[in-house]
Formats: C-alpha cells, sequence, structure tokens
C-alpha cells in the first residue's frame, strides 16, 4: 500500500511531498516494513537551504513519534487481547471443573 500526502498551504513558499509505503516484510510475513520519504522544496527564498534543513528534521522527529505511537497502539491491542484469551480460558475450565465434580459424585 501506499499513501501520498502534499502541503496545501504556503505553496508559494515551500512544497513538501511526502510518500509511505507499507509492504510485507520479506522474511518474516507477520512483520510490515515501511518506508517514509520526503521531498521538501523551498521557493523564491535566500535561506532555502537552511529551511529545508530545518523542515527535514522537523519531518523525521514526527515520523518518528508517529511509529512510536503506532507501536504502542499495536501493543496495547496485543495485551488487550491476551487478557481475553485469558479470560476466555478460564471460563471454559470452570464450568468443566464443576462438570467433573458432579460426575465424581456419581
Amino acid at each position: 500500500m501506499e499513501l501520498k500526502s502534499t502541503n496545501i498551504s504556503f505553496t508559494n513558499m515551500v512544497s513538501v511531498d511526502e510518500r509511505l509505503t507499507y509492504k510485507q516484510h520479506p522474511q518474516d510475513p507477520e512483520k510490515t516494513v515501511l518506508t517514509q520519504e520526503a521531498i521538501i522544496t523551498v521557493k523564491a527564498v535566500s535561506l532555502s537551504s537552511y529551511l529545508e534543513g530545518l523542515m527535514a528534521s522537523s519531518i523525521s522527529s514526527n515520523a518518528n513519534k508517529g511509529r512510536e505511537a503506532m507501536e504502542w497502539v499495536i501493543h496495547k491491542l496485543n495485551t488487550k487481547i491476551e487478557d481475553l484469551a485469558v479470560s476466555a480460558r478460564g471460563s471454559i475450565r470452570t464450568p468443566m471443573a464443576a462438570a467433573a465434580a458432579l460426575v465424581e459424585k456419581k
């Protein structure tokens, strides 16, 4: 899957074209490889290289925050799923133990 975005504000001064590509990991189908790239073009400004560097740093920092947020959500979901599985296993065992006790009394 590929996602593309472009800024819509200040386009007369700067353009940021970003592309995110999600692919299945070649060795582990349970994992996803995310590739993120951004092209920054500063227009008609004497400090263009300075602004490009500043924006690249900001985009990189935000990309790391986004990745960390996704990993946090995935971890929380996995924890909830495991809690539900443990709870379900416990719910099944309780009636089975009661049934076994009834059989033993007979």
